[in-house]
Formats: structure tokens, sequence, C-alpha cells
């Protein structure tokens, strides 16, 4: 039998980083925001469309709910969108590996 190398998908690997890039940042976000509450006794308010404004990214007068996310704390909306990003990736990729796994095991009864 001959040894082949097999990879993951590199769009699965792309859309994992970039979900988990998310989440890391959501993270130093709610980290800051439970250092703050320690030390002070409050949370801190920091929105998602401040923290937009802030890299420079114009928001208009939204309404709807681009206006109801953009409010939100930007710890929560950095962590949904990391998780809503992350999983297609880690589906693509746990969907490689289980067929991996069935081409193994059928190669195996076979010999």
């Amino acid at each position: 039998m001959e040894e082949r190398e097999a990879r993951p998908p590199l769009a699965g690997l792309i859309v994992l980083f970039i979900g988990a890039a998310f989440i890391t940042v959501g993270v130093c976000f709610l980290t800051y925001g439970l250092y703050q509450l320690m030390r002070t006794g409050t949370w801190p308010h920091y929105p998602f469309g401040k923290m937009l404004s802030e890299i420079g990214v114009p928001l208009q007068s939204e309404q709807g709910p681009i206006a109801w996310l953009v409010s939100q704390s930007a710890c929560v909306v950095l962590l949904s969108m990391g998780a809503l990003v992350a999983a297609p990736g880690a589906w693509l990729i746990a969907r490689f590996n289980r067929r991996e796994r069935v081409r193994d095991e059928a190669a195996e009864a076979t010999a």
C-alpha cells in the first residue's frame, strides 16, 4: 500500500483561522472588561460601532438590525462573529478527516 500525503482543505483552514482571530480579539476585550470590573466595579461599555469608527470604518445612520448590532458590546459581537465564521471552517476540516478515516477503514477491510 502506498503512502499518500493528504492535507485538510486550504479554504477550511483559512476560514477557521479568521474565525479564531475574531475570537481572540473578543477574548481580549472580555479580559479587559473583567479587569475593569474587578478594579472599578463597573463593566466598561464599549459598543461595536465605536470600535468600527475608531478603526476607520464609516457608519451611516443605520436602522433596524444593523443599528442594534453596532450598539452591542464589541466583546459579544466579536465572539459571536468568530464562532459563526469558525464553524464552517471546522466543519470542512472535520468532514475531510471523516472521509480520510472512512477511506482508511475501507482499505483495512479489503486488505
